[in-house]
């Protein structure tokens, strides 16, 4: 039951909504037809890395495609960011930012020419700061007149549509082909969603209908929301049976001891003495 609702970022319990279905379907145009830049954004809670690594799974062991992943861009500079990106991929570390570019570009444009699609996720794109915004456009002008040869997709928190909105970053924003916002559930879909999770393990969905809408009431459509309180119920209305069972096992062995008036000890297990 645990296994049901956990709050891991699991891909393979995933409840695929209409918009999270959409979101996927535009991240893959974005990525197939070479288009550059895509992002998903939502709040806290609402499923953005489950879906982030569902997507890199259909392409990370695809022949066709070169994969890098930036799980959390917390670095001290552009130049740093731009080293880790290419060490993702290979690229031999350079001394300067300038020179580390060419040699990325350079090997963009060699697995162009090998047939490859290079795409780079980023998870917690919230944290880019501009000067890594910028480098990203940077990325982004490696293109024929067909193609990019680089895909971006960023997911992070609405703030990040906050930053890729700022006038100083307006070049970055112009070059987003798709943008998909998450919202929270509906009631039905907050139901689909714990029969989706109930389902994988074989098992009834155990709540009630009076459960199922304070679920959604308390979580207010926040699927991570919903599953604490799917573990919450689950803990509150389930008695400790382990522990019942514990004390009568030991209830049951323990010897019928009594003391008689002087003291000693009297009973099944005592000592006849002669």
């Amino acid at each position: 039951m645990n296994k049901v609702f956990s709050l891991v970022s699991d891909p393979r319990t995933l409840y695929l909504t209409e918009a999270l279905n959409n979101a996927i379907k535009r991240v893959d145009y974005v990525i197939t037809k070479r288009q550059g830049l895509t992002a998903i954004v939502g709040d806290n809670g609402l499923g953005k890395t489950s879906v982030l690594r569902l997507i890199h799974w259909k392409y990370v062991d695809n022949p066709e495609y070169i994969v890098g992943m930036i799980a959390t861009p917390n670095f001290a500079s552009d130049f740093a960011m731009l080293k880790q990106l290419c060490n993702e991929f290979g690229v031999a570390a350079k001394r300067s930012l300038h020179e580390q570019q060419n040699a990325l570009t350079d090997w963009l444009v060699e697995r162009y020419k090998d047939g490859k699609n290079v795409v780079v996720f980023i998870d917690e794109a919230q944290k880019l700061k501009n000067k890594e915004l910028e480098l990203i456009r940077v990325f982004l002008n490696s293109e024929t007149y067909d193609d990019n040869l680089i895909q971006v997709v960023l997911v992070g928190q609405l703030e990040l549509r906050e930053k890729l909105l700022r006038k100083e970053n307006k070049a970055l924003y112009s070059r987003l082909f798709y943008q998909s916002i998450l919202s929270p559930l509906t009631l039905d879909e907050t139901i689909s969603m714990i029969d989706h999770r109930c389902n994988i393990e074989k098992i009834l969905n155990p709540f009630t209908e009076a459960q199922i809408e304070e679920i959604y009431q308390v979580s207010k459509g926040v699927p991570r929301d919903a599953i604490k309180h799917c573990i919450y119920l689950m803990e509150r209305d389930v008695p400790p049976k382990f522990e019942s069972e514990k004390l009568e096992v030991e209830n049951e062995q323990k010897p019928d001891i009594k003391r008689d008036t002087k003291g000693k000890v009297r009973g099944k297990q005592a000592k006849s003495t002669s």
